[in-house]
């Protein structure tokens, strides 16, 4: 892939771009999810251990990534948001690249840079970005073909991706299929004996990566999936994927206003989902460019395989807005392809997107995702060693993304016997995005009370949003 000058001018001020309106969405603080909070977790675990497997819940690729510049002196948490830059700027430069004769590439990777769910995934160090990068890497190799390189880069892609999420699969179908579609042509270049060896050698990669997880743990995935429900649910998953779509592109509570299992909410997720396989459709039937059948194999594989995965393993919900960002860069770029002709669609296109971002970064974000733990991290800065461990619940998760040492998370119900760890940090639980009537999901005052009263801990704060323990007796 070859960038010219102004391709990097504008890779890089979209670069720029999003990493400014991340500063703004995240200016309260750090606030991580559940995943996120087990991605630092586990980057800080394998600095000193590595895996015996694949993965558990999630792949070890991204956290074992993050692991290596760990050791080389970067925190856990910013390690994982350089990666996560980085696997933005591949993305952006991907996008330059499909997009390289149009005459508002700049105004695309801006929007694509600015899109809502954007900053929460670099702020939230998840792997939807990166694994963005990785389908978005295979399109563009698909569209390469025949050539040698672009076929085992193709592979690389596809092992990448399972590596940061079991969804990587569909990277492999995608592989399959196209490489099927083209079969004649392979032949033709004398190109078909390389296309079948990188493909199973990328498939054999991941079956012994599988593998291993299954010899560890009996299960492919590393972790009991729960009771699936089955493939007669495929309309219905596919129809809430379809409510991901605004969720990730406007940042609102459009779907609250009409429901997810509501007949009319049901309605229009479908119709969501309908409308995006027939924009992948008509790219693949009328082609554009030599990347237009490629975006939209990955991006209607995606979409398609996501509600497979769903009903076959207990897998997110699909409404989620982080589960269409894999679809945003292939559907944005074939619909600018389609809409070569009407450069004033593109460009109210991109003006959306740059305003829907705007506003969700002057937003902030929400802090019913986590509480706000600044004032505790001020408070344990100094007073932590490096062998100290931090027991929290699971609104103090950012505890985990502004320290190297370890945490550990409690609850009231499950309070160990013996428990080594110093420090205990309990915050409330916030009821509004702005934080304001947080409350204790757990009768934390009362049982802070009673290790208090043991003699075995200390107050280092009391206080209605939060609590802050030390450990003084053995």
């Amino acid at each position: 892939m070859t960038l010219t000058k102004r391709q990097c001018l504008e890779s890089g001020g979209a670069l720029a771009l999003a990493g400014v309106l991340t500063l703004v969405t995240f200016r309260a603080g750090r606030v991580l999810t559940f995943d996120g909070y087990h991605y630092c977790e586990l980057t800080k675990q394998f600095v000193v251990s590595l895996p015996d497997r694949f993965g558990n819940h999630w792949p070890f690729g991204w956290p074992l990534a993050g692991s290596l510049l760990v050791r080389l002196g970067c925190p856990a948490y910013l390690a994982l948001a350089v990666l996560s830059l980085v696997a933005l700027g591949g993305l952006l430069a991907c996008a330059g690249t499909m997009l390289a004769t149009h005459p508002f590439r700049w105004a695309v990777l801006g929007a694509l840079a600015a899109a809502p769910i954007i900053a929460p995934q670099l702020g939230g160090v998840l792997t939807e970005l990166p694994f963005s990068t990785a389908l978005l890497g295979l399109a563009l190799c698909l569209a390469r073909w025949p050539r040698r390189g672009a076929l085992w880069g193709a592979a690389a892609c596809c092992v990448i991706a399972l590596a940061l999420r079991y969804a990587g699969l569909i990277g492999l179908a995608a592989f399959a299929a196209f490489g099927a579609w083209n079969w004649q042509t392979l032949r033709a270049a004398r190109r078909l004996a390389a296309a079948l060896a990188a493909f199973f050698t990328a498939a054999l990669v991941c079956a012994l990566l599988l593998g291993l997880n299954v010899l560890r743990t009996g299960e492919a995935s590393g972790a009991g999936r729960g009771d699936a429900p089955g493939l007669g649910a495929l309309p219905m998953e596919l129809s809430d994927f379809g409510w991901s779509a605004p969720s990730a592109l406007i940042a609102g509570g459009v779907r609250d206003i009409f429901g997810l299992n509501t007949p009319l909410g049901n309605v229009l997720g479908g119709l969501i989902f309908l409308a995006i396989l027939a924009l992948c459709a008509r790219a693949w039937w009328r082609p554009c460019s030599d990347f237009s059948r490629p975006l939209a194999l990955i991006a209607a594989g995606y979409c398609v395989g996501m509600g497979v995965l769903r009903c076959v393993g207990e897998f997110d919900a699909l409404h989620n807005a982080r589960t269409f960002l894999p679809a945003l860069a292939p559907l944005l770029i074939l619909l600018v392809e389609q809409l070569a002709s009407k450069a004033s669609f593109v460009l109210v296109i991109c003006g959306a997107l740059l305003g829907t971002g705007s506003i969700a970064a002057a937003r902030g974000i929400s802090l019913e995702v986590g509480g706000d733990v600044r004032a505790a991290v001020a408070l344990l800065h100094d007073r932590l060693k490096p062998g100290d461990e931090i027991e929290i619940n699971d609104r103090a998760f950012a505890i985990s993304a502004y320290f190297p040492q370890r945490t550990r998370r409690v609850w009231v119900r499950w309070w160990p016997e013996k428990n080594p760890e110093r420090f205990l940090v309990v915050v409330a639980t916030p009821h509004r995005r702005d934080g304001t009537g947080a409350a204790f999901d757990e009768d934390w005052s009362a049982h802070c009370q009673r290790l208090v009263h043991s003699g075995h801990y200390r107050y280092l704060a009391d206080t209605p949003l939060w609590i802050a323990l030390e450990r003084i007796g053995p």
